[in-house]
């Protein structure tokens, strides 16, 4: 009753490239011809797109998405991010890269070249970008291409081979047209899986909502359009007959023809209509299942639902918006760092340099200078580090004498050293200690009426000619 010992592997030879394979991938992967058709039970590219541009949610989630990432302000730094702006503010790579990602690809500026990408990204999570050198060998362009067209090819382990070995293919018209290395396309999915070998885009994880939502919008489509239920029943008294109720149906739709169909109307005594699509719809199950629907498209591109639902108040509206679009739009800012920052280290050798978002740690200007002016207070910034934050050169000396400092909750000063501020308080505790003046109370009596003064400073001079002062306050 052991667990008797193991059955003796049948691929463990050195040559049979098994040990440490990625996955279980299909026998001959690598000769089928069309993208993620390795995957018996996944949709196409093709599938996935259009899911995202039929289902209007989705796409509206998508526009906002791209809209809000390629809005931000972008540059490049040192880094080191402790070194001071004012170090590379005068870097003429710097220059250099900003000029080219202008026009990354020579015809469409950042926001349009990034769009291209994040549609991609969102959709079918197969951005790629064909890197164009020039006859020196330095790079030229970035040309966005269409990512459902780009086979990925593994090597025995189930992964992508390196160099001289082809990557990638792109299939054109069903044939394996061109053969890429690692170094001759840029291929980036974000969202990858060690089972797979493609990317799992947003749209492919709720495309059985997307499924739903679709056949629901049919559905409602066709109740207005092709419905066999006319808009008004009209009952009848109980004494007629069919050829009575034939009788009268002609007659009313020889009147309702026309421009006379929006006329009053005189019918017989017991005639009354029935209204058959004015609760069409509308009941508390359908907007359920409609905020339902709504709420997890919006989840799963982190986008604030709260347009599309009732049951919000202002508070809690401003609170999922701020959360939405700080948790969103982290992972897809951080997704466009890694790969302008592999662009910049790759093809341009600046690997000291690096691609940042500017204001992507707080969105709020008030809540950012709050923000900083307790790290002044508590002394955890030095005044030049916020100005490089904000873009600006360090303070000179001039700058700091007229500046008039807030003090900290220990009075120090935060456009003070410590060493200066160490000898600041040496002098003062050395200083002689000031006497108080003391407080006395005066009453003033103007006969019966009591007269209230302001506080005061009363000097007494006596007969041995000692003079004190005391503070004067009345009550």
């Amino acid at each position: 009753m052991g667990p008797n010992q193991p059955m003796t592997p049948t691929a463990d030879a050195p040559s049979d490239q098994t040990k440490g394979r990625q996955f279980d991938y299909p026998v001959a992967v690598n000769l089928y011809q069309k993208p993620r058709s390795e995957q018996q039970s996944a949709v196409t590219y093709d599938d996935l797109r259009a899911l995202a541009d039929n289902y209007d949610l989705v796409r509206l989630a998508i526009e906002t998405r791209k809209d809000q990432l390629s809005s931000l302000t972008w540059g490049f730094r040192n880094v080191d991010k402790a070194k001071c702006v004012s170090d590379t503010s005068d870097d003429a790579r710097i220059d250099q890269l900003m000029d080219f990602f202008k026009y990354p690809d020579k015809l469409n500026d950042w926001q349009t070249w990034l769009r291209i990408l994040v549609e991609d990204l969102l959709v079918i999570d197969a951005p790629a970008l064909y890197p164009r050198l020039t006859r020196g060998g330095q790079l030229y362009s970035l040309d966005p291409m269409d990512g459902a067209t780009i086979k990925k090819v593994i090597d025995g382990t189930g992964r992508t081979p390196f160099p001289p070995d082809p990557a990638y293919q792109q299939i054109l018209h069903g044939m394996a047209a061109v053969d890429y290395t690692l170094d001759e396309l840029i291929f980036r999915p974000r969202n990858v899986r060690s089972w797979r070998i493609y990317g799992f885009s947003p749209v492919e994880q709720i495309i059985t909502t997307i499924n739903i939502a679709l056949r629901r919008q049919l559905y409602q489509l066709q109740y207005f359009t092709e419905g066999n239920i006319p808009d008004t029943l009209f009952s009848v008294p109980d004494t007629w007959g069919p050829d009575q109720i034939k009788q009268f149906q002609d007659w009313w739709d020889t009147i309702s023809t026309g421009a006379n169909k929006r006329k009053g109307r005189f019918v017989p005594n017991g005639v009354s209509p029935i209204d058959t699509k004015a609760n069409a719809m509308q009941g508390k199950d359908d907007q359920i299942m409609n905020e339902w629907l709504a709420r997890v498209v919006c989840y799963c591109f982190n986008v604030a639902p709260t347009q599309l639902t009732v049951s919000n108040n202002r508070a809690t509206a401003q609170t999922q918006a701020e959360t939405a679009q700080d948790e969103g739009l982290a992972p897809l800012k951080q997704w466009a760092k890694n790969l302008i920052d592999f662009v910049v280290h790759k093809y341009f050798g600046f690997t000291d340099l690096e691609f940042y978002f500017p204001d992507q740690e707080e969105m709020n200007p008030l809540v950012k200078a709050q923000i900083n002016q307790i790290y002044l207070t508590s002394r955890v910034l030095d005044p030049d580090e916020v100005r490089e934050e904000l873009g600006k050169q360090p303070l000179t000396e001039e700058q700091r004498t007229k500046l008039v400092p807030t003090a900290g909750p220990d009075g120090a000063n935060p456009f003070q050293s410590q060493g200066d501020q160490a000898v600041n308080n040496e002098q003062e505790a050395n200083q002689p200690e000031r006497k108080q003046d003391p407080t006395v109370k005066v009453d003033v009596h103007l006969g019966d009426t009591l007269v209230d003064i302001a506080p005061t400073v009363v000097k007494a001079e006596f007969a041995d000619g000692r003079v004190e002062t005391a503070r004067a306050t009345a009550e």
